[in-house]
């Protein structure tokens, strides 16, 4: 039985390794305007998934990433409108920020993603 418990274990741990994870340091080279293209070129990785959600008549477009904080990985988006990045953050950063429309779109691609 102990056998049984510590593979599955195991099993559980390689499948957690399976969604693509990013550093806080490649984030450093993301800038506003950067095309979806180009934000996986410099991040040497595509994302989980990919989501789209609209508010307020405005369409997003949200890259989903695992953020690997040291101690364990956090949902991290990266937001795009207009084929261009606006925003990158976590969720609670998203909740917080003051466009409305960007802020409910990324509470919608959470949901949907999840």
């Amino acid at each position: 039985m102990r056998k049984l418990i510590l593979s599955l274990a195991a099993v559980a741990a390689l499948c957690a390794c399976g969604a693509p994870r990013i550093h806080q340091s490649q984030l450093a080279a993301l800038d506003k305007g950067l095309t979806p293209t180009e934000v996986v070129a410099l991040l040497k990785l595509p994302p989980a998934g990919v989501l789209h959600a609209q508010a307020d008549g405005r369409a997003f477009q949200f890259y989903q990433y695992q953020m690997n904080n040291g101690l364990q990985t956090d949902r991290y988006l990266i937001a795009f409108e207009g084929g261009k990045l606006v925003y990158w953050g976590y969720l609670d950063e998203f909740r917080k920020h003051p466009d409305k429309a960007l802020a409910a779109a990324a509470g919608q691609a959470a949901r949907a993603g999840s």
